[in-house]
């Protein structure tokens, strides 16, 4: 229970200071020592939760749970990337990144999946 309490309150957190870097709120406009400050805090925010959080199973059921739950975040991410791509296709100003980041996505899916087929 800690532990998904912990992740809750990181996704939160972690969701307020990207709508804060989005200038999403209307009321709070930052200096530019605010800004960066938020923009530290978010990129240490996410290294930690990306790379040092590991998430441990301890039976098969938390297992299985682990990949359903790395599947669907990896469709939500690449629906919502690919509905950011339509529409500024509309609009005739499509974001390199976005299919940089949509091409690494899959890219790294596949490979992934190569992998431990053959050496799991």
């Amino acid at each position: 229970m800690k532990n998904s309490t912990v992740q809750i309150a990181i996704a939160v957190i972690l969701t307020v200071l990207l709508l804060a870097l989005g200038d999403l709120f209307p009321f709070w406009m930052p200096t530019m020592n605010e800004m960066a400050v938020l923009l530290v805090i978010t990129l240490l925010l996410i290294v930690w939760s990306g790379f040092i959080m590991k998430e441990k199973p301890h039976d098969e059921r938390e297992a299985l749970h682990t990949m359903y739950a790395g599947r669907v975040a990896y469709l939500a991410g690449l629906g919502a990337l690919t509905i950011a791509l339509i529409t500024q296709g509309i609009d005739y100003a499509i974001d390199p990144w976005i299919i940089v980041v949509l091409i690494v996505m899959v890219v790294s899916k596949v490979c992934a999946r190569l992998y431990l087929e053959r050496y799991k």
